[in-house]
């Protein structure tokens, strides 16, 4: 009897591990035309995030609260492959920085052809287990990073543009 509780005990500690995350498994499928991650995008878990792709490289920045971070990774087709950095400031001079990898797939959809990014993040080595990370791209806004090639630091652009299209409605639809 002892031997069956071990091995039923060993067997849930393997499945609890092996749940935590990992690689996507996802591949990667064409561009959408007209498509590049380079763009300024609303995440509803992560704010603002400017992000520029050059070739298959691609780098960003997001801020949202007390929270910034930066990303790097590589793009084929429409996925996009990436590890993050994120500093928390919840304690004065007391940051705390996380790390670890994720991915995005980019799209064009919706009612108003909106391009987005849906994806997932993990810690440490892990694409996954962590959560969603989505965004919608503006249609106006051009990225900015706080490392742009004169050095100089940047507010992330005119906050009085919006994610939507160029009409002035107050309608939810208009503004992502």
């Amino acid at each position: 009897m002892m031997k069956i509780k071990s091995v039923g005990w060993a067997a849930a500690v393997v499945l609890a591990v092996g749940c935590g995350g990992g690689s996507a498994a996802v591949t990667a499928g064409p561009m959408p035309a007209e498509g590049s991650f380079t763009g300024v995008y609303f995440s509803p878990q992560y704010g603002e995030m400017h992000m520029i792709q050059n070739g298959s490289s691609v780098i960003g920045e997001y801020k949202k609260d007390e929270r910034s971070g930066r990303i790097q990774g590589s793009a084929d087709g429409d996925l996009m492959r990436f590890e993050w950095t994120e500093t928390r400031a919840m304690v004065s001079n007391r940051p705390t920085v996380t790390r670890g990898r994720g991915y995005f797939r980019y799209s064009i959809g919706g009612s108003n052809n909106e391009h987005s990014i849906t994806g997932e993040w993990g810690l440490d080595d892990d694409e996954t287990g962590g959560g969603p990370w989505t965004g919608v791209k503006s249609k106006r806004r051009e990225p900015r990073l706080s490392s742009d090639s004169d050095g100089s630091s940047s507010s992330g652009g005119d906050s009085s543009d919006d994610y939507g299209d160029e009409s002035e409605s107050s309608d939810d639809d208009d503004v992502f």
